[in-house]
């Protein structure tokens, strides 16, 4: 994997802050892995409620694991750069889960403070877009995702943290809607290079204060920040996750 800082424009913003991830053969295969072991245990519907194949429960397994390793190679890449690894540890819960993936996962990603010993969870949303060009145009059209509720999902536990990651690609079950040329997710899986944009996030503490309820993803109901340039950045989310605020 590669990471790259990039700086989006965005109304009332000098510079937004997003971290470009392009994902290599063994990020893809270990994200196929663990699609997968999970595959079978994972709920039919999506949030909204409707039913998936199971292919495209897969590939969704597949996006959601790349985003969980972008944030958590970003993460660790600040650690290591600040000089923080006696302080402070990041670890993804699939890595070291013994249920076979058998159970709903709590939580994506695991701040450990090495000194206090306090815990802290990290929720990593990920999303797709293909509506809109250019690809700059996410962080003032798209949302930060929080917690949600669903027909078939009551109000899930807040998270201490939450990363937006946006594919800037079209998953193959879903048709064109317009003129705009976006590749298919599936046709990058199999290239062995995709790419894929941490756009930022947000605190449990800033949705609570500043979130709106959105129904606009997957039909559920979330608690999200509209538009992403009105959360924080990669900068200020890596900056208040570390603790060097």
């Amino acid at each position: 994997m590669k990471l790259r800082s990039l700086k989006w424009p965005c109304a009332g913003v000098a510079n937004h802050m997003v971290t470009e991830a392009i994902f290599d053969v063994s990020d893809i295969n270990a994200a196929i892995s663990v699609a997968n072991s999970k595959v079978n245990f994972i709920n039919v519907h999506n949030p909204g409620g409707i039913v998936r194949p199971q292919a495209v429960i897969k590939n969704r397994i597949i996006a959601g694991k790349l985003a969980d390793k972008a944030v958590l190679e970003m993460i660790n890449t600040m650690i290591v750069h600040w000089g923080l690894q006696s302080s402070i540890s990041v670890e993804e819960y699939d890595h070291f889960r013994n249920d076979n993936f058998q159970n709903p996962d709590p939580y994506d990603l695991e701040l450990r403070n090495l000194v206090t010993g306090n815990v802290q969870s990290i929720e990593v949303r990920s999303s797709f877009c293909y509506k809109m060009a250019p690809v700059q145009k996410i962080v003032e059209k798209l949302s930060v995702y929080g917690w949600y509720t669903s027909a078939n999902k009551p109000i899930e536990p807040p998270r201490d943290w939450y990363f937006q990651v946006i594919f800037y690609l079209r998953p193959s079950d879903i048709m064109p809607e317009n003129e705009i040329k976006i590749d298919t997710f599936e046709d990058q899986l199999a290239s062995g290079s995709i790419t894929g944009y941490v756009v930022g996030g947000a605190s449990q503490q800033l949705l609570h204060t500043n979130g709106i309820f959105r129904t606009d993803q997957d039909g559920a109901s979330y608690r999200a920040i509209y538009p992403v340039c009105k959360a924080a950045d990669c900068w200020s989310m890596l900056n208040a996750v570390l603790g060097r605020n």
